[in-house]
């Protein structure tokens, strides 16, 4: 029995004879020693014939599925389930499944990670966040200890959504510009002297994207690829399947544990350790009093985002102004333009006058710089004014004079990602490169070995994270080192 061939041998490329077939399955004989515990994977046929499940596998190694074989014991005998690869949420696995052909007439399927090899996928993609692709503008935008998409409808034109990625945490802002700030001011009545983080960098490439730092060496994660011929340490002669790795041994049953006496005192509270170094050459950031200084050196003293500097709308009817009257609405627009026009010293008039519909249609808006936390929420204290009656710009209005210009932010979008063309060469780090492979973005180490990783068509990446386009679906992902 053997897998269905998904796609035609690949030309001109050299394929090594241990690199990823033998490599991947000597680490059946492993299973459970080395591995880290990894969420999903993608379960493809359950057989109870083990030289048919062995077959199956080596089918699909050949195709640059990461295979693996598992053994479980039941009341009907030994049973062997051939999976593929090793994810770190259900997301990735899902989309992964899904893209798989049917093998030996039976559909992948995501399933929770069981024994799986330690060197299968030591890198797990991780999917960050997905949406639809709708046709907008894209755009990346490094930030601090992480990632920006800026995600802009241009017609009609209207601001932007901002994606910030930072670890595993993911926050959506609603703006026209935004920036993070290295420190959060204190409200009202500062000068426009708080340093906010400027990501882009003279005569960078890609339009002033900063470059990711190169891995840690003792991040390095790729598996060592063979340098001469034959099976690598543990790989059975050619000729012999590979061992079957068995079932994980019953867990011995448990006593009750004795009573346990009362707790000691707690030790006195140490201090928080403090923060990792980072580095980087990511851009500049405006110092206090006007001095400029790398961002590579403020991430290396810990500065990351407090807060946010944003462009953006603020709408002169209340949140629930579709059950309110008109009486209501009005209350609220006048107590807005009032605390508008005390904060920035501006005539109640001009302000009004800046009124506009943001997408033609009610609530009507004003365009004004805002200072918040890290969360974006809406009651951010107000630094100045946009005039959108000069005409809209993706970047948003230009500043109202005498409104507080010192606070706007510089007009950085981004780079921009091309929706509809799939990356036409590697993109990638120093010590893995990613590339597209027939409906997957397929993971090359510097040792030589690949396998296919993510579901869809690479669009860019910057060798930290990976931009993938699955049918009508944009998908970020990462990877977990295992």
């Amino acid at each position: 029995m053997r897998a269905a061939a998904t796609r035609a041998p690949r030309s001109g490329r050299r394929r090594r004879r241990w690199a990823v077939g033998l490599l991947l399955g000597a680490a059946l004989a492993a299973v459970g020693a080395t591995a880290q515990a990894i969420a999903f994977t993608v379960q493809v046929i359950a057989v109870s014939d083990q030289t048919a499940a062995l077959d199956i596998s080596r089918g699909l190694l050949r195709d640059g599925f990461p295979a693996y074989v598992v053994r479980s014991t039941g009341g009907q005998g030994d049973v062997y389930r051939v999976r593929v690869g090793a994810f770190a949420n259900r997301a990735a696995a899902v989309r992964y499944a899904a893209t798989m052909p049917d093998v030996a007439g039976a559909r992948p399927v995501p399933a929770l990670a069981e024994a799986i090899p330690g060197g299968i996928m030591p890198l797990a993609p991780r999917v960050l966040w997905e949406g639809p692709i709708a046709g907008a503008d894209l755009r990346v935008l490094p930030w601090p200890e992480g990632i920006a998409l800026r995600r802009q409808v241009l017609d009609p034109l209207r601001q932007a959504t901002y994606t910030l990625v930072q670890g595993a945490e993911v926050r959506t802002v609603e703006a026209w510009l935004l920036a993070p700030l290295a420190e959060l001011p204190a409200s009202p009545g500062l000068a426009p002297d708080v340093p906010f983080i400027d990501l882009t960098v003279e005569g960078a490439p890609d339009g002033g994207a900063a470059q990711p730092p190169a891995p840690a060496e003792d991040e390095a994660t790729a598996p060592a690829e063979a340098e001469t011929e034959g099976p690598p340490p543990g790989e059975p002669p050619p000729g012999e399947p590979p061992p079957v790795a068995p079932p994980p041994p019953e867990p011995a049953p448990r006593e009750a544990p004795p009573a346990e006496p009362a707790p000691p005192e707690p030790p006195p509270a140490e201090p928080a350790p403090a923060e990792p170094e980072r580095s980087g050459d990511d851009g500049v950031a405006q110092a206090p009093g006007g001095e400029v200084e790398g961002l590579e050196g403020a991430l290396a003293e810990g500065v990351a985002e407090a807060g946010l500097v944003m462009l953006r709308d603020r709408s002169l009817w209340p949140p629930g102004w579709a059950d309110d009257d008109d009486d209501v609405r009005e209350a609220f627009r006048a107590a807005t333009l009032a605390l508008v026009s005390g904060r920035l010293e501006i005539a109640v008039e001009a302000v009004a006058a800046t009124a506009y519909l943001p997408t033609g249609e009610p609530p009507p808006a004003l365009v004004v710089v805002e200072l918040s936390d890290r969360s974006g929420r809406d009651a951010g204290d107000i630094r100045g004014l946009g005039d959108p009656t000069e005409g809209l710009r993706p970047e948003g209005p230009p500043p109202l004079a005498g409104s507080g210009t010192g606070w706007w932010p510089e007009a950085d979008l981004g780079t921009t990602i091309a929706l509809d063309r799939a990356a036409d060469a590697p993109m990638g780090g120093q010590d893995w490169t990613l590339e597209n492979d027939a409906g997957f973005v397929r993971i090359v180490t510097a040792g030589g070995a690949d396998w296919r990783a993510i579901a869809g068509v690479l669009l860019w990446s910057d060798g930290r994270y990976a931009l993938v386009r699955d049918r009508d679906d944009l998908v970020l992902v990462d990877f977990t080192v295992r």
